[in-house]
């Protein structure tokens, strides 16, 4: 069982090389990918500087570090990117790199992703209070109801399908 593990790893090793030599031929550096990123708005990524250590070949540092796991994933730093870099991917890879080295993954992603199986959303859907400190809902604000799968083990094995395929 050791070697399908190998196999990805090694899949993930080649990913993270053609990601470091597409943007050491494109990024230079302009950080306009921090300058829209929301993780760095809360939590101080910078994606232009993790782009600068993949650069530099401190992917182990990157992989043990706990700045990877901060990205959320809202693909503004692809967009914004002039040269059109992706510090998004580079930290997905760096995050599947994590994964298959043992390292431990944060609490909360683990209990978001039993959230996902258990209701099919990562939080129940809450309640809010107004200015005025009533305790509404989403309908009484208008808003659109939220949909929850409707075969529960359907939408489970769903995702465990798409967590055991290759990353």
């Amino acid at each position: 069982m050791g070697e399908p593990q190998a196999d990805l790893k090694k899949e993930i090793n080649d990913r993270l090389t053609k990601l470091t030599d597409e943007i050491s031929e494109y990024c230079f550096q302009c950080a306009k990918c921090t300058s829209g990123c929301e993780a760095h708005k809360l939590l101080e990524l910078e994606p232009h500087k993790i782009v600068a250590l993949l650069k530099r070949g401190l992917i182990n540092e990157l992989v043990n570090s706990d700045v990877i796991w901060t990205c959320m994933s809202c693909q503004k730093c692809r967009e914004r990117c002039p040269q059109r870099v992706a510090p998004v991917e580079i930290l997905y890879a760096l995050k599947n790199m994590a994964v298959i080295s043992g390292k431990q993954i944060p609490g909360k992603y683990t209990g978001m992703l039993q959230s996902i199986l258990s209701i099919g959303l990562i939080q129940d859907i809450q309640q809010t209070t107004t200015r005025s400190n009533k305790t509404v809902k989403r309908e009484d604000l208008g808003l659109p109801t939220l949909s929850k799968p409707t075969d529960a083990a359907k939408f489970q094995a769903g995702i465990m399908k798409i967590a055991m395929e290759k990353v």
